[in-house]
């Protein structure tokens, strides 16, 4: 099958295509700067999501059968101080995606929205399933919220092969550093190297979170674009939850230095959501998709990426 990946070059776009790749697919994708991919891709076309008339002539060329649509503003944080842009990105663009994928007739589409459209939620009521409403309490979550519902209506309105994917906190090698989880152990290989404080400044270690390793995620979306209901949502997630200082902690143990965290009020946010565990047996019964890394080695393969990158660096 011939598919196409919007934001082919972002993390989870980078796995995927590789995992496509090796299922014998051909992959071709988008993305704002088009160079440093390997073999596994065919071709990557400069495009902007939010220019309509070059997505629709982008989908028409490359010619997918199927598309994975993951290109957007994936920063709570950036959201807050851009809401404009971060619509005109994450709700706007899945518009022109999802307009050009119905002028080419493409086949199949997975439409990768977020657990940020649940809103806040609370422990009492148990992991949160599908049927929940979408009540967010973010820009990015709203804008996420606005994404998955133009997915249903072009499923339910036009009849169209579209499944959503609500992906739930996912890490691993190569997220960017502005994550906590990245950016934590880049700051542990770097003190493991000397290079840096063993005192690690963060922000509200309390809230509850359902993370999974990012190659769980990506297995659970090449099996959504295969077997997903047309206009289903599915949660892409593990089913369980630890605090982000309990997972932190968890990542320091490994380290081969003394590590620190210390909170800092200015990377605070205006509004936090302070527990979020998704219910992942809809996936489980559909396409027989569980995430079976345990954080442990999803902590492991993160820090073992950032002292490989910082022993490159020296």
């Amino acid at each position: 099958m011939r598919i196409f990946l919007t934001g082919i070059d972002g993390f989870a776009g980078r796995h995927l295509s590789a995992l496509l790749a090796t299922e014998g697919h051909e992959v071709v994708g988008s993305a704002l700067d088009p160079g440093g991919f390997g073999e596994s891709v065919e071709r990557v076309w400069s495009c902007d999501v939010r220019d309509p008339d070059r997505v629709e002539a982008v989908i028409s060329e490359a010619g997918p059968q199927a598309v994975v649509h993951l290109a957007g503003q994936t920063s709570v944080a950036a959201a807050f101080r851009r809401p404009g842009e971060t619509f005109a990105v994450n709700a706007q663009g899945t518009l022109h995606v999802l307009e050009a994928c119905r002028q080419a007739r493409v086949e199949r589409i997975l439409v990768v929205t977020s657990s940020e459209v649940y809103g806040r939620r609370a422990a009492a009521e148990g992991p949160v399933p599908e049927t929940a409403p979408l009540a967010p309490v973010t820009p990015y979550g709203a804008s996420k919220a606005a994404q998955d519902l133009i997915g249903a209506q072009y499923a339910r309105g036009y009849q169209m092969q579209v499944v959503r994917a609500r992906a739930f906190p996912h890490t691993g090698p190569g997220q960017d550093p502005r994550f906590v989880f990245p950016s934590v152990a880049r700051r542990i290989a770097r003190a493991e190297a000397g290079r840096g404080p063993t005192r690690i400044e963060i922000g509200n270690l309390d809230p509850t979170r359902d993370v999974s390793h990012v190659r769980d995620v990506v297995e659970a979306y090449a099996r959504l674009l295969g077997q997903g209901v047309a206009g289903e949502a599915y949660n892409v997630c593990s089913g369980a939850g630890r605090t982000i200082g309990d997972s932190l902690r968890a990542l320091a143990s490994l380290s081969t230095v003394e590590i620190e965290f210390a909170v800092d009020p200015a990377r605070l946010r205006p509004a936090e959501v302070p527990w979020m565990v998704g219910d992942p047996r809809r996936a489980a019964e559909a396409i027989g998709w569980t995430a079976a890394r345990p954080w442990e080695e999803t902590a492991s393969d993160l820090l073992e990426h950032w002292r490989e990158r910082t022993a490159r660096e020296s």
